[in-house]
Parts: C-alpha cells; structure tokens; sequence
C-alpha cells in the first residue's frame, strides 16, 4: 500500500462532512495513522428533488463527477454552486465569494491538473462519492483527491479535497474498481 501522506482537510473533515473511513480506499491505513473517523452521512439532506433511497448508479455518478470537475477546474463555479446543498455551502460559509476565494487560491498554488492517476465511485450511507486522483503542475509528487458526495438526484451534499506528499492510498479491501 502506498503511503497516506499529510491530508488536508477541508471544513468539518475529511471531504466536507460525513465520511467514514470503512468505505474509502486506504481507510485502515489512515485510522491506524490516527486520523478520526467522521461519522456517516446519514443526516446529510436529501434534496427536495431526490426520492429516499434512490442513489445514482456508477455511470451516473461518473458523468456527473466528471461534469463537476469540469468546471471547477475551469472555474466556473456558478453551476457548481447551483449543485452544492446547504450542508456543501456550510463549509464556506454559505457564501459563492468564499467559494470562488478557495478555487482561486488553489489554482494559483497549485495550477492545472496534468494527470489523471484514478478515478472512482463508492457509495456509502445513500451517499455516492465520486473521487478523482490527479497531480498539479506545482506539486507534480503530490497527489490530490477531489471527492463530490452526490445524492438521489446528483446535487452535492459534502465536497472535499484530500491530499498529502506522498502517493494517495491504494484501494482498500472494498475491491472496487479504479478507471484509467
């Protein structure tokens, strides 16, 4: 298994608010290096539009993580925003000006992604989490984990980027599959 590195956390913890440990890649290596589980997301709310119980399949989930991504890599963060419930807002303070604040503050540290190391779907708690691995023209060693948690209807209840200094940990005993 690769090494876990420094994480970075971004408001209430790892991937916004609600993420165990158990369902991610590398999850026993990172409670083992004493980072705290987050409790489950199950308080997390749905959108008026999703149904309960309904979660989007693997594809769905692909297409709209992909779409996601898209623009906040181009900073176009007014649809982003748009997808983002209450509980995503509530990491920066409800307000798209500290949104828009932290998606420039990475792109001039940071820079553009120049690759694609993974990408995956795991759903946990009626949660589907689309996680894309890539590094950054400033910190090509470092890789970084932009993590959307989308419900029923793909509105986003937790974001999150997790990184460290070394490589992100490999896919743990849940066996699921990482696309090239």
């Amino acid at each position: 298994m690769r090494g876990t590195g420094c994480l970075r956390w971004l408001g209430t913890g790892l991937l916004g608010v609600g993420l165990v440990w158990a369902g991610l890649p590398g999850g026993a290596a990172l409670a083992a290096a004493g980072v705290p589980a987050l409790p489950p997301a199950r308080s997390a709310p749905a959108s008026p539009s999703a149904q309960p119980g309904v979660k989007l399949d693997r594809d769905a989930a692909l297409k709209r993580g992909r779409q996601l991504v898209t623009w906040f890599y181009a900073q176009q963060l007014d649809p982003v925003w748009a997808a983002f419930l209450p509980m995503a807002r509530a990491n920066f303070g409800g307000d798209i000006t500290a949104f828009r604040a932290y998606r420039a503050s990475g792109v001039k540290t940071y820079g553009r992604e120049t690759r694609l190391l993974s990408e995956d779907v795991q759903e946990q708690d009626g949660v589907t989490y689309y996680l894309r691995t890539a590094t950054f023209e400033r910190g090509p060693r470092v890789e970084w984990t932009v993590a959307f948690g989308l419900d029923g209807s793909g509105r986003v209840v937790n974001f999150g980027i997790l990184g460290g200094t070394q490589a992100a940990p490999e896919l743990g005993a849940a066996g699921r599959s990482v696309l090239p």
